[in-house]
């Protein structure tokens, strides 16, 4: 279904969900462990804080050797940092469409990314290379998940009124919503970062979570680059047919736990989101 051509859904009525329960808890009286939702999306082991079996005694040195021997670090010009979305089509429906690309240099279907411009934020470059690389505009969605970025400190200090969850101390982890980065993608095997095959510099990808800022269709205006314009075809699929058609796993798996924190999301979610968005909207 190509070009934003889906079909009109209709919008669910559900029944309130009074309550919350968080993506990632630290068990009551003191556990170690953590308890963790979406298990079949997870990546990687965590524990908490004051787990006795990950406790870390900074004056051993084996502690300073783990790290001077897994660490990686890289110059500027040894790094490619890109930033992309998987954008999402009436997020709040029975039939929510996400945003993919052909690529007919290579072949594959794949969602929209790109390096970051100087002086832009992540988010920022995100969204402006969806709309480079698609000709569909579009902005944040925030959706309900578990983070390490920290809440402000003062947040008086906001020129909006978000609310942001609170920091659990055991795990360091909050959990609400959020317009902060889903996930990343990078390569590596025994700290050897698998190069970019174009360039040889080590590639990071920061994913983001968006919906259309209005029209759903093509417009190439937005497509400053001519070659883009060329290469990139634009289409709207479900969660299923863009996983099967994606080409990447890193990309397939950001697809999944975008739909996965959407069908988390609770009517007051979806409230707060649509408040946020007045707020925004009066603001510009």
């Amino acid at each position: 279904m190509a070009h934003g051509s889906h079909e009109k859904v209709v919008r669910p009525v559900t029944k309130k969900n009074t309550a919350r329960s968080p993506a990632v808890k630290a068990e009551p009286k003191g556990a170690m462990k953590i308890v963790r939702k979406l298990k079949e999306l997870t990546r990687r082991e965590l524990w908490t804080k004051v787990d006795p079996d990950h406790s870390v005694d900074w004056t051993d040195d084996r502690v300073w050797d783990k790290i001077k021997n897994e660490g990686c670090y890289h110059r500027a010009d040894e790094m490619l940092v890109s930033c992309g979305t998987v954008t999402i089509s009436q997020p709040d429906s029975l039939r929510p469409m996400v945003l993919l690309v052909f690529n007919k240099n290579i072949g594959i279907f794949q969602l929209p990314k790109g390096r970051k411009n100087f002086d832009e934020g992540y988010l920022a470059a995100a969204l402006r290379e969806t709309a480079e690389e698609t000709g569909v505009a579009a902005r944040s969605l925030r959706l309900r998940f578990g983070s390490r970025s920290t809440p402000p400190k003062n947040q008086s200090t906001q020129p909006r009124v978000i609310e942001y969850g609170k920091e659990d101390r055991d795990t360091g982890i909050t959990e609400g919503l959020s317009n902060e980065s889903i996930g990343a993608s990078e390569w590596y095997y025994q700290c050897i970062i698998d190069p970019d095959p174009a360039t040889g510099a080590w590639r990071h990808i920061y994913w983001y979570a968006a919906q259309p800022l209005g029209d759903t269709r093509r417009d190439e205006s937005r497509m400053t680059d001519a070659e883009d314009r060329k290469k990139f075809t634009t289409y709207w699929f479900s969660e299923t047919e863009a996983i099967t058609r994606l080409k990447l796993e890193d990309e397939k798996f950001m697809v999944r736990i975008t739909f996965a924190y959407l069908r988390n999301m609770s009517d007051e979610d979806w409230e707060s989101n649509k408040k946020q968005e007045e707020r925004e909207n009066n603001e510009a």
